[in-house]
């Protein structure tokens, strides 16, 4: 994944520029993110590509680091994943029905990721005036 970050831009991780076996390998490692499979003794399993880039994706619709570090709560991520998970599925079935949405469903999903993020940087300025 890191290789069609580089070579393509980020924009190449979004489910409908995903060549099939790069979808279906998301789909996969996002379940199991999801469902908590995979998760032996404490430890996640190496292989998994969904978690850094949902974050990728999620700094891409407004989320900033700050500093060398990065900050999202995990809330906000479970809905990510969420968001995520639902964009590529439906890209899984739109290929096989061999169809197309109106929007792009890259364009939908970053859409989707940004009112997201507004929402929770909203809910974190409301937590600090409380």
């Amino acid at each position: 994944m890191m290789g069609l970050i580089t070579s393509q831009g980020w924009e190449a991780i979004l489910p409908d520029a995903l060549q099939d076996n790069h979808l279906l390998l998301m789909s996969d490692q996002i379940r199991d993110l999801l469902s908590g499979a995979g998760w032996k003794d404490g430890e996640h399993e190496p292989a998994s590509a969904a978690l850094p880039l949902t974050l990728l994706l999620l700094t891409k619709a407004g989320a900033n680091p700050s500093g060398d570090s990065f900050e999202v709560g995990l809330e906000t991520l479970q809905e990510a994943l969420c968001l995520l998970n639902t964009a590529v599925d439906r890209e899984i079935v739109n290929r096989m029905l061999q169809r197309q949405d109106a929007t792009p469903i890259g364009t939908g999903l970053i859409q989707g990721l940004q009112m997201l993020v507004q929402h929770a940087k909203e809910e974190a300025e409301s937590d600090c005036h409380a």
